[in-house]
């Protein structure tokens, strides 16, 4: 055997494999460290057996150190299965605080959705009424039609057609958002498809492109579309100019105009413009009695948390749109996290058992007792007059093992009664008792109960701030757009608030158990400073002195081995040297 291998920083299963191998090689005497034995051929005794017998005496220290790194790989393996089960658990709850409990369907009386669709996440609950006048629409230029046939805008061909007299053209190109774009074609460029792609290149918001009508003499026709809807700052216009130093060039009838530069253009005046239906327009439509206008047909801002798409315009009745909670989908998402859940208390119970890689270890089962006494608690913050107070009292429950069980039939009836307050029960969830102040949304570092606040100061759009308490002590936070975000390192760390107004007023804030889970979870599995990696971490640091010890200690068996095997070698040697002269004595004799 060569000289002890050098593990320490290279510790692996295999490397330990590898031990374990050489290990069973060397008191089994299949190592090959005696290419050829002549044992017992003078003395008659097994001497292999001998040596096999004497090593594996003298490597009882090394076996005892092989099953303690046995026993580590196997608890690190268990830990990395529970590392896993934890990190699924987190995503899961992850959905569920996140995304799930703001789910919500919306039915509609219009089955066919011809007017209006909506979909809704974090909107009040009941019905909405919408009745849609006129659908938005993008400002354009398209050729001016007599007869049915263009008279501008149009070519045979449009590679081989000329649109310009000259070397060179420019032209500009302003769409409703008002920002205005000059191009410049060279020769190589004279014909309308390279209009059409300078167009495109300029970073004007418009896109252009080429029809074929498939009729008439140029039936090859340019239209210039605004890229959004809405009348926007131009009062709905798209504007194409001939701008050209010393007059128009173009043969395709662009009319002339004028730029203030040619290089950062900010006004455009004359050229050829939308009219008539190509004139861009806004939606119209009313939202329960209210009449809205918007510039866009998927409108988000005109009640908090639904969106609706308008389809089509010139309604004469109304249509009913139904908000209610999605108990589908967060009834899908509390099981996924029993799910989850219950797949890490059973790879646990498998590891405790006698025998297992967690038997008797307090470390783990401590954590274990963490996650269930958190599962199981009552949430941070939420107030005892509360709908429900915890998991038990929405159909989840414990088991003997340590599993839970999901009611489906009680979780969904708590989900019917008061959504709010099962959300309250599992993901971190603030209420306040000014219309003013909204909460938005909490941090594992945010504090839970009430928290005062006094909004001294609120520009719509722009500045506001204001002071929030904790515990008798004031911390002033400022912000922009209506959102205040609480500062690292204070009790206030994580919070987001919402702002529409002065005013003073309290947040109860609350962390959910399932929030808490979430937390916990992360906490755990954080790399380097979580528990579970720091007990991975101790285990592996074990396994890499242990490794190079076994490596040592082999080498001092195989070094022992041969010495034995040379000893008895030379006994051997001597049996059968005192035999040959008593065999000489005898004939003598």
């Amino acid at each position: 055997m060569s000289s002890p291998l050098n593990l320490q920083s290279l510790y692996s299963p295999q490397n330990l494999q590898t031990l374990i191998n050489n290990f069973q090689s060397l008191i089994t005497g299949t190592d090959n460290s005696t290419p050829v034995s002549f044992q017992g051929l003078s003395s008659g005794l097994q001497t292999d057996g001998l040596v096999n017998a004497i090593i594996q005496q003298q490597g009882q220290p090394v076996q005892a150190m092989i099953t303690q790194a046995t026993q580590n790989q196997s608890a690190i393996t268990a830990l990395q299965t529970i590392q896993t089960d934890l990190t699924n658990l987190g995503t899961s709850l992850g959905t569920l605080n996140g995304t799930s409990f703001g789910a919500q369907t919306v039915t509609s009386s219009d089955s066919s959705n011809t007017y209006v669709t909506a979909t809704a996440s974090g909107a009040t609950l009941g019905n909405y009424s919408i009745q849609v006048s006129q659908l938005a629409t993008a400002g354009r230029i398209s050729p001016t039609l007599s007869g049915g046939s263009p008279t501008n805008l149009a070519v045979a061909d449009p590679l081989a057609t000329p649109i310009f007299s000259g070397t060179s053209a420019t032209f500009a190109v302003e769409g409703t958002d008002g920002t205005i774009k000059t191009l410049t074609l060279g020769s190589g460029q004279n014909n309308l498809d390279g209009l059409r792609d300078a167009i495109n290149a300029s970073g004007a918001s418009v896109q252009a492109t080429v029809v074929n009508t498939g009729s008439g003499a140029n039936p090859y026709e340019l239209v210039v579309t605004s890229t959004a809807t809405g009348t926007g700052t131009t009062g709905g216009l798209v504007t194409l100019a001939d701008v050209t130093s010393g007059g128009p060039v173009n043969t395709i009838g662009i009319t002339a105009g004028t730029v203030d530069s040619l290089t950062t253009p900010t006004t455009l005046t004359g050229g050829l413009q939308s009219s008539g239906t190509d004139v861009a327009q806004n939606a119209i439509f009313t939202l329960n009695g209210i009449q809205l206008t918007r510039q866009s047909n998927v409108v988000t801002d005109a009640a908090q948390g639904l969106t609706l798409t308008l389809k089509q315009g010139g309604q004469t009745g109304t249509t009913t749109l139904t908000v209610a909670t999605d108990t589908a989908t967060i009834t899908s998402a509390m099981q996924d996290v029993i799910s989850k859940y219950n797949q890490m208390v059973g790879d646990f119970n498998t590891n405790s058992a006698v025998g297992g890689a967690f038997y008797g270890n307090g470390v783990t089962r401590s954590l274990m007792e963490q996650l269930r006494s958190t599962i199981t608690g009552v949430p941070s913050g939420l107030p005892l007059t509360s709908t429900y107070t915890g998991a038990g009292g929405v159909g989840v429950s414990i088991n003997s093992d340590g599993t839970l069980s999901l009611d489906t039939s009680a979780f969904q009836a708590a989900l019917a009664n008061n959504p709010s307050a099962v959300k309250a029960v599992f993901a971190f969830t603030g209420s306040s008792t000014s219309p003013a102040v909204q909460f938005y949304q909490g941090s594992s570092a945010t504090t839970t109960g009430a928290v005062g606040f006094n909004i001294t100061s609120y520009t719509p759009g722009g500045a506001v701030s204001g002071t929030f308490t904790v515990n008798g002590t004031n911390y002033t936070l400022s912000g922009s757009s209506g959102t205040l975000t609480g500062q690292a390192g204070t009790p206030l760390e994580g919070l987001i608030v919402n702002v529409t107004g002065t005013g003073s007023g309290t947040l109860t804030l609350s962390r959910g158990v399932g929030q808490a889970l979430q937390d916990l979870t992360t906490s755990m599995t954080t790399a380097v400073t979580g528990q579970i990696p720091i007990l991975i971490q101790g285990f592996t640091n074990a396994n890499n002195n242990l490794a190079q010890q076994i490596s040592d200690g082999e080498y001092r068996l195989s070094m022992s081995k041969q010495q034995l095997q040379a000893q008895f070698s030379q006994m051997e040697a001597a049996v059968g040297q005192l035999q040959a002269v008593s065999s000489s004595l005898t004939k003598l004799g």
